[in-house]
């Protein structure tokens, strides 16, 4: 079996806060890896070493990591190779066959509430703390940011999309933290926990500090940039156009060359990432493992070719799916040259770009009507003309131009966890065929039961209040 080259979990966590969201220890921290929650708040020293802790579990290599390979794996671009040496790794995501007891829920639901449950331990105790209000403030922006960042991955994932349902069962809305023993809540709704999302981020925008630069930690360029993300979500399209502006206002389109450097180290245009180092990274685990065409890492993400066939032949993001100049094959699918994982086993991975920011700027202005697109159309062309220089305005108008939009989102952000959101939040089925390279066939319209992840049989068992509220088409078993 390939090795992990990380070191335990919470080694970068010795001082993070001890808590659970349950009843049992299905989401207890080992007391060997923690300390009492007020002594981490006892000097600016221990402060620092918990948040640092709090950025650990969101490296942690079975959330972030995980939820961007299963993002798009279930999104019909990538395809999963049958029988691939990965240990089984996303196979029942690929197929849409999960259940209570499955590992990536599991993975995502522990891990995203044990992140929002430190968080709210900050909130709780920064107030009273020996520090400056200044840095109580800026604490509680940046705290508030990754509580409402692991929120919106979470109710992606375990509820509808809130353009197709907002008033349908979301998440438990935690604010304050839960010990042992509760208190238990049952499941807010889609809209409640959204609102709740955009409270966070507005108030973490007004109040994180313009010194806090670095893109391994919450910035207010990163903020917009997930509020851009969040409102296009919502489908709030003026709000959304109006974060990606100010999202990529300072990170400029790095050159085109830079796109076939393997995404292992930030350009100009990286808003936010993971930052990685060689003692302690999350190795195999690694988007850029999956996606290895040369059987260094995992090496089971191909391309289908219909996604081989929309890039053309002058694109220089074709040649991300180019092997010694060429499409290669070894089994379904196609091997894609996008990431890097020779060089290294540590690789920073990007959350937010700017490409991206024009790519949620193009769409909302075109979802805006017909006053709105020549804003869209130079959004648009911003990334066209970087990966096919000379490339003008569009031509195409309303659905057509929605349509060229959504294609080059695609295209641009392959392997960086997207498309199956889209396809969620577009209301877009998700249908492969088998003339498509695909061995999992599926047909799942809009709303359907498996686009929704089943909350953990062991949430279940510790909290009773939720048990009655498992999503439609899945047991408690």
């Amino acid at each position: 079996m390939k090795k992990l080259n990380k070191i335990t979990f919470f080694s970068l966590a010795m001082l993070s806060i001890v808590f659970s969201s349950c009843k049992k220890d299905f989401l207890e921290v080992a007391p060997t890896t923690a300390i009492n929650a007020k002594e981490a708040f006892s000097t600016p020293e221990t402060i620092a070493a918990a948040l640092t802790g709090i950025y650990d579990i969101s490296s942690i290599p079975d959330f972030k990591y995980n939820m961007i390979l299963n993002s798009d794996v279930k999104g019909g671009n990538v395809l999963l190779v049958s029988g691939g040496a990965n240990y089984g790794r996303f196979v029942n995501g690929y197929q849409f066959i999960e259940n209570a007891s499955s590992i990536e829920p599991n993975y995502y639901w522990t891990y995203g509430f044990r992140l929002i449950n430190n968080a709210n331990q900050f909130e709780l105790y920064i107030p009273t703390s020996p520090i400056t209000e200044a840095q109580k403030t800026a604490y509680l922006a940046e705290i508030r940011a990754l509580r409402a960042e692991t929120y919106f991955w979470m109710i992606q994932w375990f509820a509808k999309p809130f353009t197709l349902d907002p008033e349908a069962l979301g998440l438990p809305l935690h604010t304050t933290p839960v010990g042992p023993d509760g208190p238990f809540k049952s499941r807010s709704s889609v809209r409640e926990v959204y609102g709740q999302i955009v409270t966070d981020l507005l108030f973490a925008e007004a109040n994180i500090p313009a010194s806090k630069t670095s893109i391994y930690r919450v910035t207010k360029a990163s903020i917009q940039g997930m509020l851009a993300r969040v409102y296009l979500t919502m489908g709030n399209y003026p709000e959304a156009s109006k974060y990606a502006k100010l999202a990529r206002a300072n990170k400029p389109l790095a050159a085109a060359s830079t796109l076939l450097q393997g995404f292992r180290a930030p350009s100009s245009e990286w808003i936010y990432a993971i930052n990685s180092r060689t003692d302690d990274n999350a190795g195999f685990l690694t988007v850029n493992s999956f996606y290895d065409p040369f059987d260094i890492g995992y090496s089971s993400f191909r391309v289908t070719q219909s996604f081989l066939n929309s890039f053309a032949a002058n694109d220089v993001r074709r040649q991300q799916l180019l092997i010694n100049g060429a499409p290669a094959t070894r089994g379904e699918g196609y091997l894609i040259n996008k990431f890097d994982f020779n060089t290294s086993p540590a690789q920073d991975q990007v959350i937010l770009r700017s490409s991206e920011m024009y790519l949620i700027e193009a769409e909302a202005e075109a979802r805006q009507g017909v006053a709105n697109e020549p804003a869209a159309k130079l959004a648009l062309q911003a990334i066209q003309a970087r990966a096919i220089p000379g490339t003008g305005l569009s031509v195409n108008t309303g659905a057509a131009l929605i349509n060229e939009i959504l294609l080059e989102r695609d295209k641009e952000l392959f392997g960086e966890g997207h498309k199956f959101f889209d396809l969620l939040r577009t209301k877009t089925p998700v249908t492969r065929s088998a003339s498509n390279s695909h061995w999992a066939i599926v047909n799942l319209q809009p709303g359907d039961n498996k686009l929704v992840l089943p909350i953990p049989l062991g949430e279940l068992q510790a909290n009773p209040v939720l048990k009655p509220q498992q999503n439609p088409g899945y047991a408690n078993q």
